[in-house]
């Protein structure tokens, strides 16, 4: 049964003449999140977050069950994002070609092949396309509610606020993404399904291996915790030149989520 886990509602001026905030829909493998940004005063002034459960089959029972049940949705905004946030996704060298055949291969290649989605490229890294995919019946379901929506991903957010040399650890309730970035260039970039603490940590660790990077001169950046995930994250800092855990600013809805979460779990919400 879909169920509203968080709802946090600040100062909201929305009226149909004086539209200065963004909605974000970010879109995870079972959750809906909606999140408010007024950015003429730069500050988050409203969350939702909306959770299925996996017996459900589709998209249809959330979406329903969140039409029925957000304050916002009704709400008028300025422009309107729906951010994908899964790993069916990859970096790859920008191609010549203007049709998507090309990375709709590669993804089928990595992934498998899939029915029924829309492919989309964005331009990241300056030489790098974000290729991702669409379920045709998400996107459907989505846009009869907010037909002005238009399609990101995570990822791209992800890289555009990471810094010049580090290893940025982003946690969800069932899967993190794991960021490295050296020397300004991006080297790595994949989601995983959170795991036992020594899976995790073979995983960051091995990644970094892998692309070549030595972790005494990366940063460790936290985005999320929880506390199952706090024991694995506290073993790998001693790995790393310097820890960082990315706050929630105490403006906006803030200061409230801070002192309901005040390990900052829902920090990865506030990066847009």
């Amino acid at each position: 049964m879909s169920k509203k886990k968080l709802s946090v509602y600040g100062n909201l001026v929305i009226t149909a003449n004086n539209k200065v905030e963004h909605l974000y829909l970010v879109i995870g493998q079972n959750s809906i999140v909606f999140v408010v940004k007024n950015t003429l005063v730069n500050e988050f002034v409203a969350i939702e977050h909306f959770e299925g459960s996996d017996a459900q089959e589709g998209w249809s029972p959330l979406i329903g069950f969140l039409q029925n049940n957000s304050t916002l949705i009704h709400s008028v905004f300025n422009k309107i994002y729906f951010v994908l946030n899964g790993p069916r996704m990859l970096l790859t060298k920008e191609h010549a070609m203007e049709d998507n055949l090309q990375y709709t291969n590669e993804l089928d290649l990595v992934f498998g092949k899939k029915q029924d989605e829309e492919i989309y490229t964005s331009l990241v890294d300056a030489k790098y396309n974000l290729v991702y995919s669409v379920p045709d019946a998400l996107s459907a379901l989505l846009s009869r509610t907010f037909p002005t929506g238009k399609w990101q991903h995570y990822a791209q957010f992800l890289i555009q606020n990471s810094g010049s040399s580090e290893l940025h650890l982003t946690i969800f309730d069932q899967h993190l993404i794991l960021h490295i970035k050296d020397q300004g260039q991006t080297k790595f970039l994949n989601y995983y399904t959170v795991a036992g603490k020594d899976q995790n940590i073979y995983t960051i660790l091995n990644a970094c291996i892998q692309v070549g990077v030595d972790t005494n001169l990366l940063q460790l950046k936290l985005s999320g915790c929880t506390a199952p995930s706090s024991n694995f994250v506290n073993a790998l800092i001693p790995y790393f030149k310097s820890f960082e855990q990315t706050a929630i600013a105490d403006n906006g809805i803030g200061l409230e989520l801070n002192k309901a979460y005040p390990d900052y779990s829902y920090a990865p919400y506030f990066i847009f």
